[in-house]
């Protein structure tokens, strides 16, 4: 019997329309068009759909500086707005969703971090930063509570 994992990326914080992405969305195009990432990144390859297109679905609020990534990991990367322009959302190899990197992994061609793919990406939040010229962050959450310390 195979397995089926729930694909599922919510989309939240400072934005006009919050949002509870499926596979299907990806594949039938309601988040944009499907661009091939081989020749945009050499070492991915896959099918993506531009962030640019799901920005403008979501609407980030004028108050929203950053975008924080995260990944089922625990992982998080936290990347100006102005950065993401020509970011993209990989959400399947050969027809299928991902194996590694589910559901969908963010690349930045073109980011200031050396942290420039976040794979496994749930959760992607507009937030606004005190210091809006601030660069990418990235790291693991620390979710240990004091009293297992």
């Amino acid at each position: 019997m195979t397995q089926t994992r729930e694909f599922h990326v919510a989309v939240r914080g400072l934005v006009a329309t919050e949002a509870d992405l499926q596979y299907s969305d990806f594949v039938s195009g309601k988040l944009g068009p499907h661009v091939d990432v081989t020749p945009i990144v050499p070492q991915f390859t896959g099918i993506a759909t531009p962030f640019s297109s799901l920005l403008e679905m979501i609407a980030p609020t004028q108050d929203g500086t950053h975008v924080i990534f995260h990944a089922s990991d625990e992982f998080q990367a936290t990347i100006p707005l102005h950065e993401l322009n020509d970011a993209l959302l990989l959400f399947q190899l050969d027809d299928q969703p991902l194996k590694k990197g589910f559901p969908v992994r963010l690349i930045v061609p073109n980011g200031s971090s050396e942290c420039l793919n976040v794979k496994a990406v749930v959760k992607i939040e507009v937030v606004r930063h005190a210091q809006p010229a601030q660069h990418a962050t990235f790291g693991f959450k620390n979710l240990v509570p004091p009293t297992e310390l």
